[in-house]
């Protein structure tokens, strides 16, 4: 853990367990940081580690403070803390079926907590074992050069496979249909821009001082992965019961028919361009059968995939 992460996470620490708003003075002598000589360079750097913890959804309140002349700060369990969840049953047994698809045991704990005071799970019927490996280094080091607001430079393969270095000022990490994106200025097209972090080769390295650049005060994330918007189409695919679930968590509904021993599911307002690698990652399990062109795109695309395959034996 970097020192400026650590003075963040004690930080809100100390904020959350004060009974009442803590002063700059008071903060100073309670916690180990922010006891420079220069009391303005002190106060400088509370201020930015303050705005740095509200831009991550920390709710640091200002507040009066009885009978003193100077503010205090405090951040309130009631804003911070997650409320009860109530679950039903369909609710746990949907979370139970994904962490049985993911495999991680510290989530498990996670659900172990919150199905305490659940019913139990409703009776599912559950696909085939599952397990996928997921990494998360990459995200924990390009969000923690986001709090340091440090440059990064790193290699990047675009999506017709061309490679290139990309120097960037880091904004936010934000996932978006099953995929990471860093959402970042990127300084050779000096514009902002989306970098699929699967797209990024190797590990990102610094490329600047920590705390050489501010963030855009009204940064749109959602906006900024969002990519042209695209008409959507209705698609009806046949679907086998170990992919169905994976289906219908996208929004798909039963059709009532069935195509050999399959049922039928109807999924609209499908992008036709970028989620074809999600039907094409379903391989055998997920036919296409309607519309007839996104049925001879997704036919041909697999073909080429099994032809590469071959050759590469």
């Amino acid at each position: 853990m970097t020192p400026k992460v650590e003075r963040l996470v004690n930080l809100t620490i100390a904020l959350l367990e004060a009974r009442r708003p803590m002063s700059f003075a008071e903060i100073r002598r309670r916690t180990t940081f922010y006891r420079q000589d220069d009391a303005e360079s002190a106060r400088r750097m509370f201020e930015r580690d303050k705005d740095d913890l509200r831009r991550m959804g920390v709710p640091v309140e200002v507040r009066e403070i009885p009978f003193e002349d100077d503010v205090g700060y405090i951040v309130d369990r009631s804003t911070y803390e997650m409320p009860d969840v109530a679950l039903t049953p369909e609710e746990v047994a949907a979370l139970a079926l994904a962490l049985q698809a993911s495999g991680g045991v510290p989530e498990r704990l996670a659900l172990a907590k919150l199905a305490a005071r659940a019913p139990d799970p409703a009776d599912l019927e559950a696909p085939a074992d599952t397990r996928v490996s997921l990494d998360t280094d990459a995200v924990d080091e390009l969000a923690e050069a986001v709090v340091r607001r440090m440059p990064l430079q790193f290699t990047y393969r675009t999506a017709n496979g061309q490679t290139g270095t990309r120097h960037v000022d880091p904004y936010a990490v934000v996932q978006r249909r099953s995929a990471w994106y860093l959402v970042a200025h990127d300084h050779d097209r000096a514009a902002q821009r989306a970098f699929r972090l699967d797209r990024i080769v190797g590990r990102p390295r610094p490329a600047g001082q920590e705390g050489s650049f501010e963030p855009p005060t009204e940064l749109d994330v959602a906006s900024a992965v969002a990519g042209p918007d695209a008409e959507g189409v209705t698609v009806e695919l046949a679907v086998d019961p170990a992919a169905r679930w994976a289906v219908e968590l996208r929004g798909a509904a039963d059709t009532g028919r069935t195509h050999g021993q399959r049922p039928v599911l109807r999924l609209e307002a499908l992008d036709p361009v970028r989620d074809r690698s999600w039907l094409l990652g379903f391989g055998p399990d997920v036919e296409v059968l309607a519309p007839r062109d996104l049925r001879e795109e997704v036919a041909a695309s697999l073909d080429r995939v099994l032809r590469a395959a071959e050759g590469a034996q």
